[in-house]
């Protein structure tokens, strides 16, 4: 894919995001009319008698252990996805007790990779990196690996967290300020996904469309940033190559 093509698809990507995050707007505002609210309320009630059932469960130790164990899966099995995993544990966890189950086992994933990286280098991540001499200039920062790209990386919707794991452990960044950095850039998404699974059996409310709304004009708003970004870095390294030419 050529890097036009990139740039076009982050552009897309943030477009297509703000407008799912009017989309839900107008959901929310039309979920106010009363006839379809007294309708969502009966099609709930079989909602909140699943959602009883799941509450129901014992042994939030081994609830614990699955999900701790699901994001140990998705380190070496990427279509094991975050957000999947942290929609499960807001389902059936305590919203503050998920939120903390979530930050830890994305913090683990992330220590997996990062040791991964560190021991076995950046594998083909590196070499696509190596491709594009602007990505590369951004990212590896002389070679020791940049901070700021790396809070930018974990705020992206969708971004590979393995590659990018892997990739800062292979340039030997220190690991104390990789996990704090990651954890920061990332942590809007994990409290999205928590609130969003705790809300699932109540799925056409405020407290479960506000989140996605704000997820999505929040990913679109800094993809679209990001492409200009990109943009602008390209037509400064273009034209400084015409000078020198």
């Amino acid at each position: 894919m050529r890097k036009i093509d990139k740039k076009l698809y982050i552009k897309f990507s943030g477009t297509l995001l703000l407008l799912l995050a009017g989309i839900f707007c107008c959901l929310l505002a039309v979920m106010q009319i009363e006839e379809l609210n007294r309708w969502y309320e009966t099609w709930q009630q079989q909602l909140v008698r699943m959602e009883e059932q799941i509450a129901s469960m014992g042994n939030r130790g081994l609830i614990v252990l699955i999900v701790m164990l699901l994001f140990t899966l998705k380190s070496v099995f990427p279509p094991v996805t975050i957000p999947a995993i942290c929609l499960i544990s807001g389902m059936v966890l305590p919203w503050y007790f998920a939120l903390l189950v979530n930050i830890a086992g994305v913090a683990w994933l992330m220590t997996i990779r990062y040791f991964w990286g560190k021991r076995f280098g950046g594998g083909s991540t590196i070499k696509l990196v190596r491709q594009n001499e602007i990505v590369q200039s951004l990212l590896e920062h002389n070679g020791t690996g940049n901070p700021y790209m790396l809070f930018v990386f974990r705020l992206i919707p969708a971004f590979p967290v393995n590659s990018i794991s892997r990739l800062y452990g292979a340039m030997q960044f220190r690991y104390r300020d990789y996990i704090l950095i990651s954890l920061g850039g990332f942590m809007f998404k994990i409290l999205s996904y928590t609130i969003i699974g705790r809300n699932v059996f109540n799925p056409l409310s405020a407290s479960f469309l506000l989140p996605i709304i704000l997820f999505s004009f929040i990913s679109g708003s800094i993809l679209i940033g990001l492409y200009y970004v990109l943009d602008a870095t390209e037509n400064n390294r273009n034209s400084k190559t015409e000078k020198k030419g």
